[in-house]
């Protein structure tokens, strides 16, 4: 095995314990910041303490929250303490957001906040806009759900595409002019039964480096240089660069929440029907080929209702018969009409497992890559074929594996795998405790910021995973937390002889919501899977709840990182 902490520059892959030698730059130059900051309150000490802030998932609900807490925190001048900023899921369309700022931004997040307002209530998503991105992603061979989910659902939600990189926040990260940055996410391969839970599935990625953390005590660390993140590796050498995704795709792998799978089909549907039926786009990718006699964008459009009738567990006899009269008569899909023949004769004698392989040679068979490639619109034909493959496979995350057959890493079930699937790590536990705890990081003081619906199944969680891989963490008292459930206090203060002193916030409250009944219909409110655009009023109120928690909370937070800056003197 290489040197922890050894760089193999031929490659850029980096082996290593703990933070790179580039983070250690970084967390020193904002540790200098921190001590500015505790000076202006009267605190004097030598070394800073280690602030990390979680922001959890929870949708457009985190994303309109967490700017709440940022701004207040900023405000309040507390943020100036933070070291890291580790964002889940929702709370990274965020994050994404506000690390495209300037250091002047970041001096004011107010600007920041009221520009949210304005792109929510005034900015709208584009068609063709949305289509053309997506015309662009499915160029490449790593295309999959989470291309779709960025373009359709997480630019509808946010407004928004950011073209920026996260490598491109390297220098404002590392000059610690703002919290270093984590977005998390996890591997789907490793991600089995309570596999979840350990630490082998956590991905991370930070402005430097982008990688498994640890794979336990034992074992440091896998990264890739993030510039060269998904371009393809073979045996720790560069064989192909690929450009470094954007923030809109790093944010919307971040947070492709796939717990809902009908809810998602149902809006891939939705989504699908705009794009391919929107007038721009029938004028613009009429396909009426002289040489194939027919329309195969209809073909394939006519695939993929057939494909989702198939996962929704609807009759997909109707469409298979308008797929045979439409291929019918053309040399170009004889081969295709035959098998489609073949589908509807055993479709009776076959399981949902056999019918999914059928479908998925269907879409081998309808794949005239001649016809394609000579169609003036073949970027288009390749988005729609892909998008059908994909939700047969149910693809999402697709990422070139930069340690694929990389001999100097022990875990051989990492290295046999040409591709890696990221997901959202809310699958795992919604807030991204594992990344800033021991061995990666030594956080002194967590200050969680929860907007799951559970009030406390990410401290209960983080529990749980802490004792299987023996990491120290503070006592949770389950029963006081089961018994506020329903209506649990603004703050939580969990501290013990070991670890982190970690204080945890839930959204909605007994302080900022009164009572049960209002907590309730906050919730049903601001519910994860609203697939409609918040009022101006509901925005307003968010930002307000998620600012009261901090405001509220202001005196107990100084208190304990003053307390916590004396015992690290």
């Amino acid at each position: 095995m290489s040197q922890p902490g050894k760089q193999d520059e031929r490659s850029n892959i980096s082996v290593h314990f703990g933070i790179s030698e580039e983070e250690k730059v970084a967390v020193q130059n904002r540790g200098k910041k921190v001590l500015m900051a505790l000076q202006k309150l009267g605190i004097n000490t030598k070394k800073s303490p280690i602030v990390s802030v979680l922001v959890s998932g929870g949708g457009l609900r985190a994303t309109i929250a967490c700017q709440g807490v940022l701004t207040e925190l900023s405000h309040l001048g507390i943020l100036d303490m933070v070291t890291y900023l580790a964002g889940v899921s929702g709370s990274t369309w965020c994050m994404a957001s506000l690390y495209t700022q300037s250091d002047d931004g970041w001096e004011d997040l107010q600007k920041a906040e009221v520009e949210l307002q304005r792109r929510l209530r005034e900015g709208s998503w584009k068609t063709f806009v949305a289509l053309d991105g997506l015309c662009k992603a499915a160029e490449r061979d790593d295309y999959s759900l989470t291309d779709f989910w960025s373009y359709s659902f997480v630019y509808f939600f946010t407004k928004e595409l950011i073209n920026t990189r996260l490598s491109q926040v390297r220098l404002q990260s590392e000059m610690g002019t703002v919290p270093y940055p984590i977005f998390a996410a996890i591997e789907e391969n490793l991600k089995i039964g309570e596999k979840e839970k350990t630490q082998h599935a956590w991905f991370e990625f930070t402005p430097d480096w982008a990688g498994y953390s640890t794979l336990g005590y034992s074992e440091p660390g896998t990264y890739v240089s993030t510039t060269y993140c998904g371009s393809k590796f073979e045996g720790g050498k560069l064989i192909q660069q690929e450009p470094e995704r954007d923030l809109s795709y790093l944010r919307a792998l971040c947070s492709s929440v796939l717990a809902d799978k009908d809810a998602m089909l149902q809006g891939i549907m939705d989504f699908f029907k705009k794009l391919t039926h929107h007038s721009r786009t029938q004028a613009s990718f009429l396909i009426t080929e002289p040489d194939a006699g027919v329309t195969l964008k209809d073909i394939i459009e006519e695939l993929f209702n057939l494909i989702i009738t198939f996962l929704t567990d609807g009759d997909c006899l109707p469409h298979l018969e308008s797929l045979q009269f439409t291929m019918s008569g053309d040399e170009n899909f004889v081969e295709a009409a035959a098998f489609v023949a073949e589908i509807i004769e055993q479709l009776s004698k076959t399981n949902k497992d056999e019918q999914n392989q059928l479908f998925q040679v269907l879409l081998l068979k309808t794949w005239i890559k001649d016809l394609v490639e000579k169609s003036r619109v073949s970027s288009y034909l390749k988005f729609l074929w892909k998008t059908n493959q994909c939700l047969l496979t149910w693809t999402w995350g697709t990422m070139k594996n930069f340690m694929y057959k990389y001999g100097d890493i022990e875990a051989k079930h990492l290295t046999h795998v040409k591709n890696l699937h990221l997901m959202d790590a809310g699958l795992a536990i919604n807030s991204a405790y594992p990344l800033v705890l021991p061995p990666v990081r030594n956080s002194d003081i967590i200050l969680s910021f929860d907007f799951s619906e559970d009030p406390f199944m990410t401290i209960t969680e983080t529990e749980k995973y802490c004792k299987s891989c023996n990491i120290p963490f503070p006592p949770v008292d389950k029963d006081r937390l089961k018994q506020d459930a329903d209506a649990p206090w603004d703050c939580y203060v969990f501290e013990g002889e070991k670890g982190p002193v970690v204080m945890h916030f839930p959204l909605f409250n007994r302080v900022n919501c009164g009572s049960a009944e209002v907590i309730e219909k906050k919730w049903q409110t601001y519910e994860t899977f609203r697939f409609r655009d918040y009022s101006d009023d509901e925005v307003i109120q968010l930002l307000e709840d998620s600012k009261l928690n901090v405001r509220e909370n202001k005196d107990r937070i100084l208190a304990k990182i003053s307390e916590l800056s004396k015992a690290t003197s």
